[in-house]
């Protein structure tokens, strides 16, 4: 399976923190160079960004966005069916390869996506959890972080086209599932973590971007959603009817 890096230049340290990650387990990923929100220009950013006079992204969300983008732009170009996505703060907490071999053999002329990660997860615990390999995936209701995940080229190249200009941050799953973008699934174990030093420079950043808009942001994110298609709201609405019961909080 290809497997992809997002790095910034400047960050040498969480580069080889996940090189070193990958050769544990004799991966080959390879790194791509993310794009550096804080170096955008104003008009780069209202040439790449929706309605940027109200959008309240912040520059380190646009650009963790972009950089995700430019790696689905890169599996459509060179299709590849379906990629592990890293950013330089993982770490793995099991041997990844055998789930990576039992999900290469997955369709990949769907739109899916399989988060691999624990980060405040909303689960639908159904009956008959779904099978890959000797892992358990669950559907998906909400799902945060974009740190690691497998995702099909369907479904990179459905929200790439929709983000194209950028709308929502990267990692917003459950607002793509409401536009019918996709279907994400949440694996029972935590196969991907955060690495404990080298996360919280990222995540104190992110966090400011979302705490200095905040209710710009929920104005923003109800109208976003509000133009979503019928037919994604209809169908989200009895998937909610259905499943409500078996909704699960990892």
């Amino acid at each position: 399976m290809k497997i992809y890096i997002v790095n910034l230049p400047r960050c040498r340290d969480r580069r080889e923190n996940i090189l070193g990650e990958c050769a544990r387990f004799e991966l080959e990923p390879e790194a791509i160079y993310g794009v550096d929100g804080q170096n955008l220009t104003e008009a780069e950013l209202r040439e790449l960004v929706f309605d940027r006079d109200r959008n309240p992204l912040g520059r380190g969300e646009i650009g963790c966005a972009l950089s995700h983008l430019g790696i689905y732009r890169d599996m459509i170009d060179k299709d590849i069916p379906l990629a592990l996505i890293l950013e330089d703060d993982s770490v793995f907490n099991l041997d990844p390869r055998p789930l990576l071999e039992a999900l290469a053999r997955q369709p990949a002329d769907v739109p899916e996506v399989y988060l691999l990660t624990h980060r405040d997860n909303i689960y639908i615990a159904g009956n008959r959890p779904r099978q890959v390999g000797t892992f358990k995936f669950h559907r998906g209701w909400r799902g945060a972080g974009a740190n690691g995940y497998v995702i099909t080229n369907k479904a990179a190249a459905n929200i790439l086209s929709f983000q194209t200009p950028l709308k929502v941050v990267s990692d917003y799953w459950k607002f793509f599932q409401l536009y019918d973008l996709i279907r994400f699934y949440i694996c029972e174990k935590e196969i991907i973590g955060l690495h404990p030093e080298t996360s919280q420079a990222s995540a104190s950043l992110l966090e400011n971007d979302r705490q200095t808009a905040g209710l710009l942001r929920k104005k923003y994110f109800r109208r976003i959603r509000k133009q979503a298609p019928l037919i994604g709201k209809v169908k989200l609405y009895f998937f909610k009817i259905r499943n409500l019961p078996k909704i699960r909080y990892q």
